[in-house]
């Protein structure tokens, strides 16, 4: 009897760690799993930026998405007015590049903000999932940043989308992928509305407020309507937070304008009368398990399996 009460004790301890591993999961948000992957005998990096989602309006790709919560999904408001219905909209998550099968999920719930009226204030969208997502090394969340956080000027950021890959030898596209494909720095946002003031309407005395970002391209194009609703991510002590929304640029093509991005900081609150127990951040490193946990954690887990056979 003592032996068995032994082997029960264990087994339960092994739940409750397993519990708490799978919370540490969602405390551990805003890190990567970047392993390769064999894609037709190429080597292909995948698990970089794992909060990434394709968001489907009738089973097609429209816009991207991020992760951040087990049952939210954060995008541009303008990037569901082709529908507001639930009904149409699907998420499709841990996937590396659009014609993979992965997880997809039907949403129950579209907000969008209620002041969203044209295509730069408050482009912002929350959509709910019907089912809860448990977290895998590729589908994880991203974190948010607190309200008092800010970028400085000069700051060093990535928007994350879904990327064209092209073959200009002979000019054909070869898919779809997650790509850290454009780097960008932090602009000032009175430099950023002079070079967008030939879009003023006449009268008007305030075109990009406190709610959006600018950020202008350090290599290659500026993101384009392919990457809309994705996220643009700063790292802050080895975490990676997502600061904007990508909402538009004016020519895709062009690196003389920056980029607008609906700056999350500014929205915290809002999010948090929406969405219990997510998760913000003003500066926190990664919140994995010391190797010695992992290592009772595998060994309990592996007694409770024995006493169970």
């Amino acid at each position: 009897m003592p032996h068995m009460c032994m082997w029960q004790w264990l087994f339960v301890m092994a739940r409750s760690l397993r519990a708490a591993l799978c919370w540490s999961w969602f405390h551990a948000c805003g890190q990567t799993n970047i392993s390769c992957k064999n894609v037709k005998g190429k080597l292909v990096e995948v698990g970089k930026w794992p909060w990434q989602v394709s968001i489907l309006f009738l089973g097609m790709n429209i816009c991207s998405g991020s992760l951040i919560h087990h049952q939210w999904v954060l995008t541009a408001a303008h990037c569901l007015q082709r529908s507001k219905d639930p009904r149409s909209c699907s998420v499709r998550m841990g996937i590396q590049q659009l014609s993979e099968n992965g997880t997809e999920l039907s949403v129950t719930r579209v907000r969008i903000h209620e002041d969203f009226i044209n295509l730069i204030s408050q482009d912002i969208a929350l959509l709910k999932l019907k089912d809860f997502i448990s977290w895998f090394p590729f589908i994880q969340p991203v974190c948010l940043p607190s309200p008092k956080l800010r970028l400085s000027l000069g700051s060093m950021c990535w928007v994350i989308g879904w990327g064209q890959t092209d073959n200009k030898e002979h000019n054909t596209t070869t898919g779809f992928s997650i790509q850290s494909f454009v780097a960008v720095r932090i602009v000032n946002n009175k430099i950023c509305s002079e070079q967008y003031k030939f879009l003023f309407l006449k009268g008007q005395k305030k075109f990009i407020g406190n709610d959006v970002i600018c950020a202008r391209a350090q290599w290659g194009t500026d993101t384009c309507q392919s990457n809309s609703g994705g996220s643009l991510v700063c790292q802050v002590n080895k975490t990676w937070i997502q600061m904007g929304v990508v909402s538009w640029s004016s020519i895709c093509s062009q690196r003389r304008l920056p980029g607008i991005y609906t700056s999350i900081s500014h929205f915290t609150e809002r999010i948090k009368k929406q969405i219990n127990y997510v998760r913000f951040v003003s500066g926190a490193g990664p919140a994995f398990l010391s190797p010695v946990f992992l290592t009772g954690y595998i060994l309990l887990v592996s007694l409770g399996s024995l006493w169970l056979l």
